[in-house]
């Protein structure tokens, strides 16, 4: 029922081939266009899923062998990211023309009153501005990742809208959410730094790195709500190619 954040980044080196993982998702998150980064994004899924059904796994290394699993899985987030982003865009569009709409409006109802008074309609437009761009950022950094979590584990666009269990969720685990995008955010700038020192060559796995931890705080949260009995996300029967350790 706690976060354990810096054991997001500790459980990639659990694993005796974690420096393949970190070098092979760099090739393809990076070299290999529009599909590589899918397919890494179904890798993450495939590993959340294998943490819900053995949590005392370690996680898979990554390869290209199954390739079109993890492709498959990944077109779910990615078009759920896209759609999101896409909407994201037009309501900062809109909100960042409402101020600029508005201001000659102030100033012609104004033009007889105090001069200093369309000076303080328009700080004021600003501020609403600036509170309400802030709110809607706020709000798609706790929404996205819950809808790319029920795409990339249900694998079905009918499950992903789910106004009340994203309700359930936010209410239950806003904190958790809160405190881990910004444990994510200050830490991968030191994981990003210190990869820029290693010749820049090493910001790539440094950010593989980053998005490994992501996704394991994402499991984390998720393992949190079922423990509070919040709603189990359906997943598909289940397919030997989670991160379990293969008997030598």
């Amino acid at each position: 029922r706690k976060m354990r954040y810096m054991y997001s980044y500790m459980h990639v080196f659990e694993h005796d081939d974690w420096f393949m993982t970190l070098i092979l998702g760099s090739v393809c998150s990076f070299f290999i266009p529009v599909i590589g980064p899918i397919v890494f994004a179904g890798y993450l899924y495939q590993g959340i899923e294998g943490f819900i059904r053995r949590p005392n796994q370690k996680m898979s290394k990554f390869d290209f062998n199954q390739f079109t699993q993890r492709l498959t899985r990944g077109v779910y987030p990615f078009v759920v990211a896209l759609i999101l982003q896409f909407l994201g865009m037009a309501v900062s569009i809109i909100i960042s023309f409402f101020p600029m709409a508005i201001v000659p409006f102030i100033v012609m109802l104004e033009s007889g009153v105090h001069p200093i008074a369309p000076l303080i309609g328009l700080m004021l437009i600003m501020i609403f501005y600036v509170v309400v761009l802030i709110i809607s950022y706020f709000a798609l950094a706790l929404i996205m990742p819950l809808l790319m979590l029920r795409a990339g584990l249900s694998q079905s666009f009918k499950e992903i809208i789910n106004f009340r269990w994203i309700c359930s969720f936010v209410r239950m685990m806003w904190l958790e959410q809160t405190m881990s995008s910004l444990f994510l955010i200050i830490s991968s700038i030191s994981v990003l730094s210190i990869g820029m020192l290693m010749c820049f060559v090493g910001v790539w796995p440094a950010a593989v790195l980053t998005w490994l931890a992501g996704s394991h705080l994402t499991y984390q949260q998720y393992a949190i709500f079922l423990a509070k009995g919040g709603e189990p996300i359906p997943l598909k029967e289940e397919t030997p190619c989670y991160p379990v350790e293969q008997p030598r």
